[in-house]
């Protein structure tokens, strides 16, 4: 037969089956059975048994309390959850079994621990699904943010794994209907996100409807602009009412709930984040070497996270664009208040995560320290703010309280010296509160109170040989002399007879007597019950430390905007959608300049608008880095949409609405797709999303099949987007025969990456030019490469009597046959908007060499 400890544990683990159960006893953690045989293995410690009132010993394994955090982190690092099982009564006040239960139970997606990336945002995301869209919301409770959205359309399953590519949650709920269709999409297969865990209880209407108003403090939907949007209220009830059942509690730091409008932000599915390398580089895997790597110089965690989210989400709002761009001018044209507002925001602690962990109760007396000497930077950063004459940053003082009050009652309560293990008390100053000074200074006030009470009893009795004592067996006493024992008052207890007279004690006596011998545990008792007052008074903040951590985290992030554009020589684009072109002079790759060691970055002019040059042919071979200037053309414009100053000599950028990239090709054979199939589908979705406001970047289209059928495709992908769809487009090709879309294609114009002939090789000069190129160097690449000589020999001797047989490869553009000898009318372009005032001799001298070539063919 089971113990009864034994029979409460089985109980609490058949609750939470799904988890490993962390069950309380004393100092540690014990794990039982089959959870104790994981966590041994999982975390390498020893597995021992325990006599459970079956015939085996139950398997168990544990760990100190104190540490679990660490441990646990491991545990949901390798894909578990954990249910922690806490003793709620005390074990020396307890008659039988402690009482216990579940008081947390810990998943991917609901970390609180410091064991989380201080700048990136963990999400928790639901995904509910009905006949007509799919309503997402997605939270993070370690810093009270929460957004939904709402998809719809015949694309919504495509949105959705573009919001994925984004949040990239740690963990997702969904629906049950939904998830057969949630394995099907690109970023579970792609390892974007973790997988979708059906979870059907939570998706109900009214159980949802009823927690979010609960948890916004509102009296109906409408006050959120839920009214009528059933399907998006299940999804955000749903994400409340998981944190409320795993954290048991209601998340108090969760205030202002944010719904996305699809419009409101440039649109970049998973494909342009990956190929753009926004937040993670693909080479690296990692934040080295992405956009994010070099742009954030951020002095505090949320101003890192907010900077990611401004990154993952380039405005389309002129005014809110320009705002921005306002402050990063006021801040980088400032050095005295740039410095200044570093040395305030530096050391600034993670305000928002605090709230958190005061929402949760578990702020440590350390972290209470480090909130007081962050709240003792605001004053200086609201004085530096309200000197301000951008929006932004005057909105961002005005915001700012200052908590002086909670800043003095900290400093005033917390021991900086508080031990990491609060069993045993020591974080509270003894100053900070009357009787516990009595209680941490016990002997000393038990010696003088003594003697005061001495004093005071002979006064009362009379009696002037009255004596008081202590010994270990019957404490402490009053003595006094058989010869006065008929003047002993009434409330003298008899204790005990001594030789020469009698020993008392009075009720006042024995109280004291009980303070000063258990004077440490009820100054723990003590610093405990203090403690839960400050983190309650904490508590009643958690909106005015929000304020102050949404508009720390914008002054850094403009702030860092400033420094990024200061260090780098970046100017002010401008933005505006009475611009309708892309003009960029002297542009340049913002991080593969910044990855260059020692070397000096090409940059390189941009001419897109809505007439006559909406498409860039762009020629030349490999290596000579036509897919670095395409990235960098989009880089440029999405920096300018996030506020930030661009890595150019001037640029003037259009407002957009999307980014599509189409570069380079991967095999996705274990999906059952082929290069080719895989290359046409990512053009299929351009095709069927772009529009006449979007900006598209395709390299190398139509190089995954048979030359004739790559450049026929090429061919009517470019017509089509020229005709059909008109917008801003790059593309680069190795078919030549392409260039004589120029001239017979509105809006096309051909343009060369500049190289260098030299003794059989070739020089990348990492220059565009206007005009296409002759050829594409193929074999002087190959030989650059390291291919044998024998073999490059070969090759040219190939492609000798290829070309000698003179064969013309034509593709039919409508009534006409282009053809390579066709070059008159991008002669006449190119020679026509020549700037012979601002040419370089180099760019001159290409060009003309470039012309001679042609004409001579």
């Amino acid at each position: 037969m089971l113990s009864p400890m034994m029979s409460h544990y089985l109980e609490m683990k058949s609750k939470y089956p799904d988890t490993i159960l962390f069950y309380r006893l004393g100092d540690f953690y014990e794990m039982f059975f089959e959870d104790a045989e994981l966590v041994s293995r999982e975390l390498e410690l020893t597995l021992t048994g325990k006599d459970c009132g079956l015939e085996k010993r139950a398997p168990m394994c544990g760990i100190p309390y104190h540490a679990a955090s660490t441990y646990i982190a491991r545990l949901i690092g390798n894909g578990h959850k954990v249910a922690i099982c806490e003793q709620l009564s005390d074990p020396k006040a307890s008659k039988g079994l402690v009482q216990r239960d579940i008081v947390q139970i810990v998943t991917p997606g609901t970390i609180l621990d410091d064991i989380l990336d201080a700048k990136r945002n963990n999400y928790l995301m639901a995904v509910y699904s009905s006949k007509n869209s799919i309503s997402v919301c997605y939270s993070d409770i370690s810093t009270g943010f929460i957004e939904a959205t709402e998809l719809v359309g015949e694309d919504k399953l495509k949105l959705l794994d573009d919001v994925l590519a984004r949040v990239k949650p740690s963990e997702i709920l969904c629906n049950l209907a939904f998830k057969s269709t949630a394995d099907t999409l690109s970023a579970v297969k792609l390892n974007y996100v973790s997988e979708f865990y059906p979870k059907d209880e939570i998706f109900d209407y009214s159980k949802a409807k009823e927690s979010v108003i609960k948890q916004f403090a509102v009296n109906n939907l409408s006050a959120l602009g839920l009214q009528d949007r059933k399907d998006l209220t299940i999804a955000v009830g749903a994400i409340l009412l998981y944190f409320e059942e795993t954290q048991k509690r209601l998340v108090s730091n969760i205030k202002r709930l944010s719904i996305v409008q699809d419009n409101r932000f440039v649109h970049l599915d998973i494909l342009a984040r990956k190929n753009l390398e926004l937040v993670q580089s693909n080479s690296l895997n990692q934040r080295k070497g992405s956009l994010l790597w070099l742009m954030d110089r951020t002095k505090t965690p949320m101003g890192g996270r907010l900077l990611k989210q401004i990154i993952d989400q380039p405005l389309r709002d002129e005014v809110l664009i320009n705002e921005r761009l306002d402050s990063v001018e006021e801040l980088a044209g400032d050095l005295i208040l740039r410095n200044n507002l570093v040395e305030s925001l530096s050391g600034f602690s993670d305000i928002e995560r605090k709230c958190s962990k005061v929402s949760a109760g578990t702020i440590t007396p350390k972290e209470c320290l480090s909130l007081a000497d962050t709240l003792a930077k605001l004053p200086e950063i609201k004085k530096l703010l309200s000197g301000c004459k951008s929006k932004l940053l005057k909105e961002a003082g005005d915001k700012i309280v200052i908590l002086s009050d909670i800043e003095k009652v900290l400093k005033d309560a917390i021991n900086p010296s508080a031990p990491a293990n609060l069993k045993d008390g020591g974080y509270i100053l003894p100053s900070y509160n009357e009787e516990l000074y009595k209680l941490k200074n016990a002997g000393e006030y038990g010696k003088q109170w003594l003697a005061e009470y001495e004093n005071d009893q002979r006064e009362k009795t009379g009696i002037k040989t009255l004596k008081t004592g202590y010994n270990r067996i019957f404490g402490y006493y009053i003595e006094l002399t058989n010869s006065v024992k008929h003047l002993v008052p009434d409330n003298y207890i008899r204790k005990q007879t001594t030789l020469n007279g009698e020993r008392f004690i009075t009720p006042e006596l024995k109280e004291m007597e009980y303070k000063i011998l258990n004077s440490k545990e009820q100054a723990i008792e003590l610093e405990a019950k203090l403690y839960a007052e400050i983190k309650n008074y904490l508590g009643s903040y958690i909106s005015e430390l929000s304020d102050i951590a949404s508009s720390v985290a914008l002054t850094d992030c403009l702030l860092s905007l400033a420094d990024l554009a200061v260090q780098n020589n970046y100017v002010r684009p401008l933005i505006s959608n009475k611009v309708k072109h892309i003009k960029i002079v002297d542009g340049r790759h913002p991080v593969v300049e910044a990855m260059m060691e020692g070397g000096t970055f090409s940059p390189n002019d941009t001419n897109l608008d809505d007439d006559e040059n909406r498409t860039m042919l762009i020629t030349g071979p490999n290596m000579a880095g036509k897919s670095t200037y395409m990235r960098q053309v989009a880089i440029i414009t999405l920096m300018a949409h996030m506020g930030s100053f661009v890595p150019a000599k001037q640029a003037e950028i259009s407002i957009i609405d999307r980014v599509f990239t189409r570069v380079g090709a991967s095999d996705d054979l274990a999906f059952g797709q082929s290069t080719f199939m895989v290359e046409m589908s990512e053009v299929s979705n351009i095709i069927n999303n772009a529009t006449d406001k979007s900006l598209i970047i395709l390299d190398e289209v139509g190089r995954g099949t048979s030359t004739y059928d790559g450049m026929s495709i090429a061919s009517a992908i470019i017509e089509y987007l020229s005709k059909h769809i008109k917008a801003k487009t790059l593309f680069s090709t190795h078919y030549h025969e392409l260039t004589d879309l120029e001239g017979r294609l509105d809006g096309v114009k051909n343009y060369r990456v500049m190289v260098k002939e030299w003794d059989g090789s070739i020089v990348f000069l990492h220059k565009i030019a206007r005009g296409s190129a002759n050829r594409s160097f193929g074999i002087e690449v190959a030989k650059l490469a390291g291919l044998p000589d024998e073999l490059i020999a070969r090759a040219k001797e190939i492609l000798s009597e290829r070309e000698s047989e003179g064969n013309v490869v034509t593709v039919k553009h409508e009534d006409v046959k282009i053809d390579t000898n066709a070059n008159v009318a991008e002669i006449v372009n190119v020679l026509k908007e020549m700037d012979m005032n601002n040419i370089s001799p180099l760019m001159a001298f290409g060009t003309l060499q470039n012309l001679v070539d042609k004409v001579k063919k």
